[in-house]
């Protein structure tokens, strides 16, 4: 069972993801389209697990370079 507080949210937004990384805009565009990466597409919008996002970048970290 979920227990979120009033605001908790599952997920994040991919500016608020790249804001939480340190990275730009069109740099967290290309991990969403890496795979294993913690989101889903919804037409155009993109939600990201906001508690699976530290675990793949730490899992992943030095594995892609651009």
């Amino acid at each position: 069972m979920i227990v979120l507080g009033n605001n908790d949210k599952l997920s994040i937004t991919v500016d608020e993801a790249a804001k939480l990384l340190g990275v730009g805009r069109n740099t967290m565009l290309e991990f969403v389209k890496m795979d294993g990466f913690p989101a889903i597409r919804l037409k155009r919008k993109i939600i990201i697990d906001k508690e699976a996002l530290p675990k793949w970048f730490s899992n992943n970290y030095g594995k892609y370079t651009y």
